[in-house]
């Protein structure tokens, strides 16, 4: 989730030009960030009372939305004895998804070796992971609203073991690649089940800190990622990347069965063929044109127009229909908006500030990618420290007033950055804590100004957000640093640096006025 990025592989050892290198670059980065961090949380005035929620009705001119006041009864389970421990499972799940993600850069030449892979099915090998998970994300998540949220965490944790057993043993590149896009599959309904029992199951600030300690498995995830992928691959073999995390998931199922609760939504849910089938082509085509824009700049305008258009039919029949797909009045809801507008900000920067440093210490400082890997490396760190840290923060400031002094932290590393760049590891501790901090509570916020019932579709939204989010900062940024050439990094961050601080303030000058 979380858009921190692995550091660059070193394993693609090939004379490719610039241009190739910086598009490796770019497609390794971005499929890191597709992974998304969500988390549902009641709102305000909801409380549980063994397992059953009670939901107060919530007149609408306070929260845009008309919730009801009937119960919503949670499915059976068994009785946690901590409820702490169902955090195992989940962060579990989250850790295998996030290993799959990042450890495939480091071992992508032996596979390609092995299974004669050409330079574009290697790539694609890498890029149809996040495609698959982002367009099957609403999906994962209506899915979850109607029959159980812990059913399909479990469906996904099947579907890791399942999969990676079979892609363990597999002699064709089509056939492993085929595998990697029902992995993604997987994880989407993985994510959407974590998010949304992770809202349904804690509280308040509890939900905080179960948010920051998703952030920080999948930062240390992402992280750790290449670095085990290159240790197995020269050990035992990139095979065992996939075998080895059949266990981790069978466990990983055992204890959700056993200490995660289940939820689901009491609203009607909706199957309307049209919607499912255009939001899986929207969010295809988007991410695919983001993926695509600087290496084939032709099918991703294509891809971007188709997603641009499909998408407004989406809108529009989401409008129409009485039980939609993704109620669009969800960004009506005073608050929502603002905070899905800091998730694109600050997952965009985050991004993008690892893809222009890593090309800027290779192509500027002549750095191998190893040594780039290291250099970003605190950034990861810091993001997974920032996670932690959040609740501890709002024992002495509030959410809104951390959010806005984390992202402008973010700002400031970002700043540092492209007006110092000879150093590195300070400033981007800077953007990797803030991000961390920052991101946990804009994510927060969207849930406290919705219901539970709401829970899945919220978590989609929140995952699009932050996928697109590091899409669109890696694809316009890293535009504008290599069209501008020598200055193009320079200016590249300060606009990254700009952006995020605005989306920081911008909200509380709208609430300023909305209030006089």
């Amino acid at each position: 989730m979380l858009g921190f990025q692995a550091p660059p592989s070193t394993a693609i050892d090939t004379s490719a030009s610039q241009a190739s290198v910086h598009s490796r670059t770019m497609r390794s980065v971005f499929s890191l960030m597709s992974s998304p961090l969500v988390l549902p949380q009641y709102p305000n005035g909801h409380y549980v009372t063994g397992m059953t929620v009670l939901v107060p009705s919530v007149p609408s001119h306070q929260t845009g939305t008309v919730t009801s006041s009937t119960p919503t009864t949670l499915a059976p389970t068994r009785a946690l004895r901590h409820p702490w421990l169902a955090m195992i499972p989940l962060q579990l799940g989250i850790l295998i998804g996030a290993l799959a993600i990042s450890s495939v850069s480091t071992a992508l030449p032996a596979i390609r070796g092995d299974l004669a892979l050409t330079d574009s099915g290697a790539l694609w090998l890498v890029d149809i992971y996040s495609l698959s998970l982002a367009a099957t994300l609403i999906l994962a998540a209506r899915i979850g609203d109607a029959f159980g949220r812990k059913r399909i965490v479990l469906i996904g944790l099947a579907g890791f073991a399942v999969l990676n057993a079979i892609g363990g043993f597999a002699d064709n590149g089509m056939v492993l690649i085929a595998i990697r896009a029902l992995l993604g599959v997987a994880e989407a309904f993985v994510v959407a089940g974590v998010v949304a029992t992770i809202g349904a199951h804690y509280q308040a600030r509890e939900r905080v800190l179960a948010y920051g300690l998703w952030t920080a498995t999948f930062g240390a995830g992402s992280a750790l990622g290449p670095v085990l992928g290159g240790i197995i691959t020269e050990g035992p073999g990139w095979r065992w990347l996939l075998l080895g995390s059949v266990p981790l998931a069978v466990i990983a199922g055992a204890l959700a069965i056993w200490l995660v609760p289940d939820s689901r939504s009491s609203r009607p849910a909706s199957w309307d063929v049209l919607s499912i089938l255009s939001s899986i082509v929207a969010l295809g085509a988007l991410v695919f044109a983001l993926h695509e824009v600087l290496a084939a700049p032709v099918p991703a305008a294509v891809a971007g127009v188709v997603a641009v258009a499909v998408l407004i039919f989406f809108i529009r029949r989401q409008r129409m229909l009485r039980e939609p797909l993704i109620d669009m009045r969800l960004f009506g809801v005073p608050g929502f908006s603002p905070a899905i507008t800091r998730i694109l900000a600050s997952s965009g920067v985050a991004s993008a500030s690892v893809v222009l440093v890593s090309l800027h210490l290779q192509d500027a400082r002549g750095h191998s990618a190893a040594e780039a890997g290291i250099a970003i490396l605190p950034q990861a760190v810091a993001i997974a420290l920032g996670g932690v840290l959040a609740p501890v923060f709002l024992r002495v400031l509030s959410a809104n007033a951390l959010t806005v002094l984390a992202l402008t932290v973010q700002g400031a590393g970002l700043a540092w950055l492209a007006f110092d760049p000879g150093l590195v590891a300070l400033p981007l501790l800077l953007v990797g804590l803030g991000f961390g901090i920052g991101a946990t509570l804009a994510a927060t916020a969207l849930f406290d100004v919705t219901t539970e019932d709401d829970a899945g579709q919220v978590g989609a939204i929140q995952e699009v957000g932050f996928a697109l989010g590091g899409g669109l900062g890696i694809a316009v940024l890293g535009t504008i640093g290599s069209i501008l050439g020598a200055s193009g990094f320079t200016v590249a961050l300060f606009i990254a640096a700009v952006v995020v601080v605005a989306a920081a303030v911008l909200p509380l000058v709208r609430t300023g006025k909305a209030t006089s």
